[in-house]
């Protein structure tokens, strides 16, 4: 009996039992730390995506340490891109292309104070520049100026197929000798010179819709063809004399003009050849000239 009691006091139940309990809350104080740890380092290395835009769009980069630049890629969706020099350049044999997906691009300039100012926007209406001193836009393989904000002249040394513009000033306009010029709009177009305008082709075709007018402040329109000038009446408006419209022989028509508008119209001709026709007596309620 004696050994039995020093064996239960050597090994006392309740002391095992409080040891057990002791060491179950240490392993879970533990496997909290390490969750929270965990959870703790997912929310940085999000952030850190977030911050640095590190997406599907930066799989392939490359760190240039010599150059101090940084080399992408493939094609790159940015949001914003800063540059300290404020140079966007590219390889020789590549170009530089900058395009958005249904909006505008806008290359600003931050000042000292933080400020944003809009200095190059390109939208679907047009190129925009503000507060430019000195632009340039030159030819990329042989380097020669093709406009210039000093000497604002648009030259194009080989050409162009289509030129698309709302105002063009220009000393000559001229198509290869085998080829078209055709200026076209859909509004209105007008060709104004200062000393005059001169057109010179094999042949030459007007077309409008409405109306074309030839016009000269202080001096003459002359229309000279080598087999004539030829124009096409059957658009123009016939107006009705003083005593009603009058069927004509065979669709013939007298062609008028009014004076100082210049506007042309046709009267018919009546089949009686007693009848005169006058270009002035036409009816009143239908004034071609008005």
């Amino acid at each position: 009996m004696g050994k039995m009691r020093q064996m239960e006091q050597k090994y006392d139940l309740s002391k095992c039992h409080t040891y057990n309990e002791k060491s179950s809350f240490a392993f879970w104080v533990v496997l909290v730390l390490l969750f929270c740890l965990a959870l703790g380092n997912l929310c940085l290395t999000l952030s850190i995506t977030a911050i640095l835009r590190i997406y599907r769009g930066m799989e392939n980069i490359e760190l240039i340490q010599d150059a101090d630049s940084i080399k992408f890629y493939g094609n790159i969706d940015f949001d914003r891109v800063y540059k300290q020099d404020g140079l966007l350049e590219s390889f020789y044999d590549e170009p530089l292309e900058l395009a958005g997906d249904d909006g505008d691009i806008s290359i600003n300039l931050v000042n000292r104070n933080g400020n944003t100012h809009n200095k190059i926007q390109l939208t679907r209406t047009g190129t925009f520049l503000k507060g430019i001193n000195h632009f340039d836009v030159k030819d990329p393989a042989t380097g020669r100026q093709v406009f210039g904000t000093l000497r604002p002249h648009y030259n194009m040394p080989q050409g162009a197929m289509i030129l698309q513009a709302h105002l063009v000033n220009s000393g000559r306009i001229a198509a290869p000798i085998n080829d078209t010029l055709k200026l076209q709009t859909r509004n209105k177009l007008t060709l104004k010179g200062t000393e005059g305008i001169r057109m010179e082709a094999k042949e030459l075709l007007w077309s409008a819709d409405q109306n074309i007018f030839l016009k000269s402040d202080n001096g003459s329109t002359m229309l000279v063809g080598g087999n004539g000038v030829w124009v096409n009446v059957n658009n123009l408006p016939v107006v009705k004399s003083e005593h009603g419209l009058r069927t004509g022989s065979a669709g013939q028509y007298k062609l008028c003009v009014c004076h100082p508008q210049g506007r042309i119209f046709r009267m018919a001709v009546p089949k009686s050849h007693n009848t005169r026709v006058n270009c002035a007596h036409f009816s009143g309620k239908e004034n071609p000239c008005a």
